[in-house]
């Protein structure tokens, strides 16, 4: 990598010899005097320190730096990152009793080490090298280059050094031989990396499995093992079949630093403790004799600095193989052993670091980001093995993150899938996943050789062997949750007590997880996998399981009402499937029971497009006499609304205002529910007028607060979106007061807030932006507090309409893609048009006016198509949007650009909205 040189700046008269010494192989540390440095404040001080310390005397151009520690950052904030990393680091090399600037030297263009005044091991090693004395070359080489830091200039580094270590090591084998057979004595060297029994106690061994294929992922893991295993003598890296723990353990051995004796232990075909012995003096290749396998081992081992991966342990733990592991620890103090294992050794002093899956993808993530997640890549690598010309593109974006995301991240899985290229499109797979275990199989000569990695399915019946018949019970059992659940859960649905230390058990032995949520609860969950394997094992207990699951949530979301919240966000894959299975089991009134109880929920966080779909069958099948039924078809018909479907929306609410009859509650309910829908469809006052009226009388006679202030709501958006006067947003602002004080006496903080947040739009157009930007502010602190995303959507959305009052561009059009962002992520369709259409004004006026134009004729023409038609004030921002482009481009380019937004599909609209212009 190219770096300016000039010329090396002399190092301060007082300083005459190195002031810091500054490890490189095997782990990063700098020791001057009595000051150590092994931990430093950041990752990048860290990096800084390395790289200048493998080439001290060079001055680094500024840019190669920035680019080096942030890859990709803009020159600017790279600078000024740049300057707090060199600032913390000056501090740390030129403490009280160094001379300033006679470490470290900094000009406007360079930065660099003195050489005077730094030496490190990487110097002495190559110097060793250049000079041919081998031995103190490899006695200078106690690691490979900053383990734990996977940069690809360190990576190259690495890769470079090692060369120069295994060709130095070559020559000094080959040297030992030459005097051998002229019969002199060998010289000082390293031994072999195969030992005999006959090897002496210094010889060092390194006997590690060789992988062809590519390792991704995991830096934080291997940078957590490196530090664990600095300290503690046993850590065990626990996890599900196929997650990655070999692999893992071996990349971490590879790199370890201080070790003379680095073996892989393969124990998959022991079943029995007192075999372990035997096993570990085959890893080392010691010769067979007479004497036992513990003792050769106590004696060859006593002297040497030794790690042990035991790879594949857990069919060893209730077979005496804890009890062996604990022997040798306590026989041999200088031994530390790395351990992968579906299951807990259960010995004192163990550390475990729990494996789980790689870096998933995000949805809306592009090509680009995709691609650097480890699921992802680990996918396209092994995919190439089977089909060369495979590659990440737009067309199968979306098909390969849907199906990374239901591999769990699971790297057996991953590759299996990966290997089935030639067969099954990503798109096919996701299809397949329908059957799991008959997609992740693999074929051919490949599924006798991978044994119980064969296939998934295989993987899963290891770890289900080696439950005890209770335990496999509860396994099955625990398979009609989704998501987490509680113990609690636990004992009400599977009738079982002790539920917490039941499942405590699964989780060390690798088949449950453990997370606390945000309210302190601990929460268990299962890979999906585990869960599809133990469901086929319910056999004919699954329908009252499922019922008992059902009573449960049903439960849960009562309680929740009852007290005026909504459920945690927790709870929402099990009332998912709540709500499925009573659909799957003949019962859609439970099922509408259910999504009714949820409403404040699906108010605040936005319906999923799953749910909505169980409860339009729900509602399909439901008696047409049943009493959950109007109340069903009024939440579908919020719902469906905002989902974008208005003419289905309008339906449902027709249908339950037929239903209502003469009671009032019921009545009022679909009135104001007939009203809005109307209104965002039709924008005419005189259709939404007297359903209001209606219903505002109804509820204030029968004493119905919500209700009330349900239809003083809607009836003040009409007021305010009928037109734009001084006076409409006045008497709005009084309407929705009044909605807003009748939400605070039921207790209804939420809708009062989202009241209050209609109100900020009326006093923005009654130029009140003081009042406006305080009641902002009061409602985006009160919904971040209970992370509500729909609510979140609505203030993004109000931000951006502030701001552009305010002609603040750059800050309406964050707002704006904040919005758009949030909407895209919830499925809320017509929130996301709504920001959408917000949008291309701010666009238009910061100069980005491809994107405006665009999004403009979109959003235009997908509202006409979707929701309604455009009113007045609609067309006016279509106009000023039309003319600020053509002012910029001209009229004939403005028209190419408006019709390909026409063209946009809603996730291409997305995209374009979420992409800055350069």
């Amino acid at each position: 990598m190219a770096a300016s040189s000039p010329p090396v700046q002399a190092a301060h008269a007082a300083v005459s010899a190195a002031v810091w010494e500054v490890r490189l192989l095997g782990g990063l540390s700098a020791v001057h005097g009595s000051v150590s440095l092994a931990r430093f404040p950041s990752r990048p001080v860290a990096m800084l320190l390395a790289r200048l310390a493998l080439y001290p005397g060079r001055g680094h151009a500024r840019e190669e730096l920035i680019e080096l520690l942030w890859p990709g950052v803009a020159l600017e904030v790279g600078r000024g990152r740049l300057r707090q990393v060199l600032s913390t680091l000056r501090r740390l090399l030129e403490p009280s009793d160094v001379q300033p600037g006679s470490v470290l030297f900094a000009d406007r263009q360079a930065i660099g080490l003195h050489p005077q005044s730094i030496s490190s091991d990487v110097q002495d090693f190559e110097r060793h090298v250049r000079e041919r004395s081998g031995p103190q070359a490899l006695r200078a080489y106690r690691g490979d280059l900053l383990p734990g830091f996977f940069d690809e200039w360190v990576e190259d580094e690495r890769t470079r050094l090692r060369a120069l270590f295994e060709l130095t090591r070559t020559r000094a084998e080959e040297g030992d031989q030459a005097q051998a057979h002229a019969g002199y004595p060998p010289a000082e060297s390293v031994a072999p990396a195969l030992p005999s029994m006959h090897a002496t106690a210094e010889a060092p061994i390194r006997s590690l499995p060789a992988y062809v294929s590519a390792f991704f992922g995991r830096e934080d893991e291997q940078r957590e093992v490196h530090e664990m295993l600095a300290s503690h003598r046993l850590v065990t890296l626990r996890g599900f079949g196929g997650s990655g723990k070999t692999r893992l353990a071996v990349e971490v051995a590879r790199s370890a630093p201080g070790f003379d004796t680095v073996a892989f232990v393969p124990l998959s075909e022991c079943n029995d403790g007192g075999q372990i012995a035997e096993q570990i003096r085959n890893a080392l290749r010691m010769d067979p004799s007479s004497e036992d396998a513990a003792t050769q081992l106590h004696a060859f081992l006593a002297d040497r600095d030794v790690l042990l991966v035991l790879d594949n342990f857990e069919q060893l733990v209730d077979s005496g193989g804890s009890a062996i592991v604990e022997d040798l620890l306590q026989r041999l103090p200088r031994l530390r052993c790395l351990v992968t294992s579906r299951r807990s050794l259960d010995i004192d002093g163990e550390r475990e670091i729990a494996v789980g899956a790689l870096a998933l993808p995000e949805e809306s993530m592009g090509i680009a980001e995709a691609a650097r997640m480890a699921s992802v890549s680990l996918f396209i690598d092994r995919a190439r093995g089977a089909r060369p010309d495979f590659a990440l593109t737009e067309r199968n974006r979306a098909a390969l993150i849907e199906l990374t995301r239901a591999l769990e991240g699971l790297p057996l899985a991953i590759e299996i899938a990966a290997s089935r290229i030639r067969a099954f499109s990503p798109q096919e797979m996701c299809v397949a996943l329908q059957r799991r275990f008959d997609l992740l199989a693999r074929q051919g000569p490949r599924a006798v050789r991978h044994g119980r990695h064969a296939s998934l399915q295989a993987t899963v019946s290891w770890s289900w062997q080696l439950l005890t018949p209770a335990q496999q019970g509860l396994v099955a059992s625990l398979s009609v949750f989704r998501g987490g659940w509680t113990a609690a859960a636990v004992e009400a649905v599977c009738g079982t007590s002790a539920a917490a230390a039941q499942c405590e058990q699964l989780v060390a032995d690798s088949l449950l997880r453990a997370q606390t949520d945000a309210a302190g609860i601990t929460r268990f969950s299962m890979l999906e996998s585990i869960r599809e394997f133990a469901e086929e094992k319910l056999g004919a207990a699954a329908p009252e399981l499922r019922s008992r699951h059902r009573a449960h949530y049903l439960r849960v979301a009562t309680d929740a009402a009852a007290a005026n919240r909504a459920v945690p966000d927790d709870e929402l894959p099990n009332l998912q499937r709540a709500i499925e299975s009573a659909v799957e089991d003949g019962d859609p009134a439970g099922a509408l029971r259910i999504g009714t109880e949820l409403r404040p929920y699906w108010e605040a966080f936005a319906m999923p497009p799953t749910v909505l779909r169980h409860l339009r069958k729900a509602q399909a099948a439901c008696a047409p006499d049943d009493p959950d039924l109007q109340a069903g078809l009024i939440l579908l018909a919020l719902m469906t609304l905002n989902a974008g479907d208005i003419a289905q929306a309008l339906d449902d609410a027709a249908r339950a205002l037929a239903m209502a009859g003469v009671d009032p509650a019921r009545r009022a309910a679909a009135l104001v529910t007939l009203a809005l829908v109307t209104w965002e469809r039709e924008q005419r006052a005189e259709s939404v007028q007297p359903l209001l009226d209606e219903a505002l009388a109804l509820s204030s006679g029968a004493g119905l607060t919500v209700t009330q202030a349900d239809a003083l709501r809607v009836m003040a958006t009409v007021v305010l979106r009928h037109g734009s006067r001084h006076a409409d947003y006045a008497n709005a602002d009084a309407l929705f007061a009044q909605a807003e004080e009748l939400y605070r006496r039921a207790g209804e903080s939420s809708w009062a807030h989202r009241v209050l947040l209609s109100r900020v739009g009326c006093l923005a157009g009654l130029e009140r932006h003081a009042e406006a930007r305080q009641g902002l502010a009061v409602c985006e602190q009160f919904f971040a507090v209970r992370a509500s995303s729909a609510d979140s959507i609505r203030v993004a959305n109000m931000a951006g309409y502030l701001e552009s009052v305010q002609e603040r561009w750059r800050e309406a059009a964050v707002a704006g893609r904040r919005g758009v962002q949030l909407a895209w992520e919830r499925h809320a369709r017509l929130p996301l048009v709504t920001a959408l259409w917000n949008l291309p004004h701010p666009l238009a006026m910061l100069g980005e006016v491809a994107a405006a134009a665009r999004l403009m004729s979109f959003s235009a023409r997908f509202w006409e198509t979707n929701v309604g038609p455009l009113s007045a004030s609609d067309a006016s921002t279509i106009d000023d949007v039309r003319a600020l482009v053509a002012a910029r481009v001209g009229a004939e380019q403005a028209a190419t650009l408006w019709a390909a937004g026409a063209d946009l599909s809603l996730s291409e609209a997305v995209r374009v909205a979420l992409t800055p212009q350069a």
